[in-house]
């Protein structure tokens, strides 16, 4: 039995430790705050390696109640779609696209996101920015361009039923530009993860960049619906999860969302893609 009911859905959390201690605490703060991580992996070619996508799955198994995996898509200069039809058998949620070697809508990716919509998972996109570090040197790629959220256009208009998620919206570089997007695909959405993202966003910024382009007011808040609570936290730095949460819904509840609303965000929209029903995760 949880300490308390489940009420929201973390879509954006890095497995970046196998440490029993670690793991623990982060399972013991998700039950304590009603939350259910979905933790992505995966080695990649940029900045630093997480688990690999097994790791997280059997680390996932352990903890069914908190935890739920979402597997590393290894997009580079090839890609395989079987990847997709392998871990989605092994019971992923969705999956993690980051760090590309060509930008996301490149041909030789669309097959990849293809599979993905047939087997009706999710799929969250790292984008905007991204620190350098060593590994820029060694390939030498156009990091930002390949992750420009106008890359998701296409896929999102070659697969209408796929769910994607836009991690970070942006980022300041292209969050104007990216809130357009969400606005304009029935399928984008988009989280504000990231404490560089969620520290300095301010209601009547977000407000304005949400609001309908064709009228001053929209009583329903409709676009609203579009975002979904991301954190980009880490198992090793569990206190991100807790604090974007309370953001989240100190940021929404300023700008006067409705409380229905607010629930889809914080986890409802994720939990209706995953066919995951909240209120029996909280037996």
């Amino acid at each position: 039995m949880k300490e308390v009911p489940t009420t929201k859905l973390d879509i954006h959390v890095h497995c970046d430790s196998n440490d029993p201690e670690k793991l623990e605490f982060l399972a013991r703060q998700c039950r304590k705050e009603g939350t259910i991580a979905c933790l992505s992996g995966g080695l990649r070619y940029g900045g630093h390696d997480f688990l690999p996508n097994d790791e997280v799955i059997a680390i996932c198994k352990k903890y069914p109640d908190c935890f739920l995996p979402l597997a590393k898509l290894d997009l580079w200069r090839t890609a395989d779609p079987g990847e997709v039809y392998h871990y989605a058998e092994k019971g992923v949620r969705g999956f993690k696209c980051i760090y590309p070697w060509y930008e996301y809508d490149h041909d030789i990716y669309m097959p990849v996101y293809e599979a993905a919509a047939e087997c009706g998972l999710p799929l969250l996109f790292h984008t905007g920015n991204y620190r350098p570090n060593p590994a820029d040197e060694i390939y030498r790629r156009p990091v930002l361009k390949n992750m420009n959220p106008i890359n998701l256009d296409r896929i999102a208009r070659s697969f209408q039923n796929l769910k994607i998620v836009m991690a970070h919206m942006g980022t300041r570089i292209f969050q104007d530009e990216a809130s357009q997007y969400i606005k304009m695909h029935a399928n984008l959405y988009a989280d504000l993860g990231g404490c560089g993202q969620w520290l300095r966003m301010q209601p009547a910024d977000l407000a304005e960049m949400l609001k309908p382009d064709t009228a001053e007011v929209d009583p329903s808040m409709k676009n609203f619906r579009k975002l979904v609570l991301g954190s980009d936290a880490y198992v090793t730095y569990p206190q991100v999860m807790t604090e974007g949460a309370a953001h989240y819904e100190r940021l929404l509840k300023r700008i006067g969302v409705p409380a229905a609303i607010i629930a889809d965000i914080m986890g409802r929209t994720v939990a209706s893609w995953m066919h995951i029903d909240l209120a029996e995760a909280e037996a």
